[in-house]
């Protein structure tokens, strides 16, 4: 698996494990609606990517990966120390984007 695949991997994995961790400090519901929906949409980037090549030379695929890798890991601080659901969601959002990104430049096989 390469390192593109597997930041995609790694995304829907920890946004779906961080469902009860925001449940649990009262997200809204409109709030646990967006993040249910970032998971769908982390989960369709990741299958999409597995049906797809990655070029994990790519530059802009490269710079991409890494940029959602940052994001992943302000998102694992941002839960563990849990203060603001929206600015938790915000960074999801943009690391989902990311992941979207990423995925546009697969190439179908």
């Amino acid at each position: 698996m390469g390192p593109s695949l597997q930041a995609l991997e790694n995304q829907y994995f920890l946004l779906r494990s961080s469902l009860p961790t925001l449940t649990a400090q009262g997200a809204t519901q409109d709030q646990l609606d967006t993040l249910r929906s970032l998971i769908v949409q982390a989960r369709t980037n990741y299958w999409t990517a597995l049906n797809k090549t990655l070029h994990d030379d790519d530059p802009a695929v490269v710079a991409l990966t890494s940029q959602m890798n940052a994001e992943q890991m302000n998102i694992v601080a941002a839960v563990q120390h849990l203060g603001n659901i929206a600015k938790v969601l915000d960074l999801i959002t943009k690391a989902v984007d990311i992941g979207s990104q990423i995925v546009a430049k697969a190439v179908s096989l």
